[in-house]
């Protein structure tokens, strides 16, 4: 099981502004997808959930909030996200096969502490 860190200090601010869920969830969607593919605690995720592919690419990711709620002093959340892999080749100079890639999705587990915006990520389907 890969599980990694990170800080969401804007999502955690987010939980307890006021009308807190549709604040939480633009924010969180935001801070995540501002992290990029190539961020240390997703990287590892991201490159484990592949199913169809060999490599995550440099592309934008997409996050989906499935469900979420607090547990005593943590807040735990249901993620779903959309990236690209690509199928690498031999990089051989003459090398005919274009780079393409492929769209991949995984389902990740969050968990962030209310008191610091320290959160664990945990991939939760993996091929």
């Amino acid at each position: 099981m890969i599980d990694t860190a990170v800080s969401l200090q804007r999502s955690v601010s987010a939980w307890h502004g006021p009308s807190n869920s549709p604040a939480f969830r633009e924010t969180l969607i935001d801070e995540l997808e501002m992290l990029g593919p190539d961020h240390p605690a997703l990287q590892p995720l991201l490159q484990a959930g592949l199913t169809q592919t060999s490599a995550v690419a440099e592309s934008p990711l997409t996050f989906h909030l499935l469900s979420h709620r607090e547990q005593d002093d943590r807040i735990l959340a249901h993620l779903g996200v959309f990236y690209a892999g690509i199928i690498a080749g031999c990089s051989c100079a003459d090398d005919p096969s274009p780079v393409d890639s492929l769209t991949e999705h995984c389902e990740l587990r969050l968990e962030i502490n209310v008191a610091t915006g320290e959160a664990r990520l945990t991939l939760l389907d993996s091929p």
